[in-house]
């Protein structure tokens, strides 16, 4: 009876912290919504909402340069707006939309209009996109808070240093290599400040934490020389990533290469720090456990561990980036490349190159945190017994 009456009063802690995340998440998102709204302008578009979806007829559009016809649909929309200086004003227009890549518009849906005034002085108006800055920062918001309210302390300090790194990310390295600075020691600093910050954040015992950091440079490091070796032997220039050829274009003089070699490294550390921390988690509690244990079992239980850890983490990552290259690899195959042409694909080259890498980054990691730990354990035993 204590049992079940225990267990109802979890059941109920449970839910009581997932109404407030559900009520967190919903006062961000109407506030989301309004200031959103409220600052959208971006002189080239607003936010409509559809009052109504009415006829849609097929039309038939020309592409001046080579003459080749795009189907399009034509759809009549009464809609209100939302943004800008017409705010609150009803209309009724016909959207542009190509046939099969367009939205599915609904009756209530908000949506980015756009309009396009030509030579002759038509007009044509298009939707671009969905408004879903409100939903996005809601589903974030609503992910944290139940982070926070199942996961405590830990999960607070978790999204910390997730939101330091993203920050660091964006708001630092990602300015500074587009401004010219040599992409490849700010991915160091970028690094090492990541692995300072989750490091802090992750490892609970703190005369640990210089073990789990450690073991993470000393990973990371080894995927960027792992790294570097290959993109020279095979001779890849970078341009193949998606993106990188209008990078190029765009900012004159960036070092193309350089940017590559620094996305290995930081596409690697969440796997290596995983692996950092979960081996000196372990060593912990063998060390916890039983204070004069032999250091060269501690040692070996170390290896152990971050040997079966790798299996999974060496499928993370490489899934991970063939998930996110799907559509490249689709457009390759599409193209009719046989075996060879395949394997010898730049792009290919490239994936292969950040999942051998990382790869490679985590082999280095096992031992040197294990190392890492069994002479700072040497040290802290050889202080105890001096004192």
């Amino acid at each position: 009876m204590i049992k079940v009456f225990h267990g109802f009063i979890d059941c109920k802690r449970c839910l009581f912290r997932f109404a407030l995340a559900a009520l967190l998440a919903a006062v961000v998102y109407f506030s989301m919504d309004f200031l959103a709204l409220k600052q959208w302008d971006t002189g080239e578009s607003v936010i409509v909402k559809v009052l109504d979806v009415g006829n849609e007829k097929l039309v038939l559009l020309e592409e001046r340069e080579d003459y080749e016809l795009f189907q399009a649909t034509e759809t009549e929309l009464a809609i209100k707006i939302l943004t800008g200086s017409q705010t609150g004003q009803n209309f009724s227009l016909v959207v542009t939309q190509l046939k099969e890549h367009g939205l599915n518009l609904k009756k209530g849906g908000r949506y980015i209009l756009i309009a396009d005034t030509f030579d002759d002085g038509a007009t044509q108006y298009s939707i671009t996109d969905v408004f879903r800055i409100p939903t996005v920062i809601g589903v974030l918001s609503f992910a944290c808070a139940c982070l926070v309210a199942f996961a405590g302390r830990a999960g607070a300090m978790a999204l910390a240093g997730l939101g330091l790194s993203i920050a660091c990310l964006l708001w630092v390295f990602v300015p500074l290599a587009a401004g010219g600075f040599p992409p490849v020691p700010l991915a160091f600093l970028a690094v090492t400040f990541i692995s300072v910050v989750t490091v802090f954040c992750a490892v609970q015992r703190q005369k640990q934490r210089k073990t789990a950091l450690f073991g993470t440079l000393g990973g990371a490091t080894g995927a960027w020389l792992f790294g570097f070796i290959i993109v020279e032997l095979w001779q890849l220039s970078g341009l193949a990533g998606e993106g990188a050829p209008l990078l190029a274009t765009t900012i004159a003089g960036i070092n193309i290469k350089g940017i590559l070699l620094a996305s290995i490294m930081i596409g690697a550390i969440g796997a290596v720090l995983d692996v950092s921390i979960s081996i000196t988690a372990a060593m912990s509690e063998l060390a916890d456990y039983d204070p004069e244990i032999d250091l060269f079992r501690l040692w070996t239980s170390g290896i152990r561990v971050g040997s079966e850890v790798l299996g999974s983490m060496i499928n993370t990552l490489i899934l991970a980036y063939i998930g996110t290259s799907l559509p490249m690899a689709m457009l390759i195959s599409n193209a009719g490349a046989d075996f060879w042409g395949l394997i010898n694909d730049p792009y290919v080259g490239q994936e292969l190159v950040q999942s051998l890498a990382g790869t490679s980054g985590l082999l280095f990691t096992i031992p040197m945190t294990a190392a890492f730990y069994v002479l700072q354990e040497k040290f802290s035993r050889k202080k105890f017994r001096r004192t």
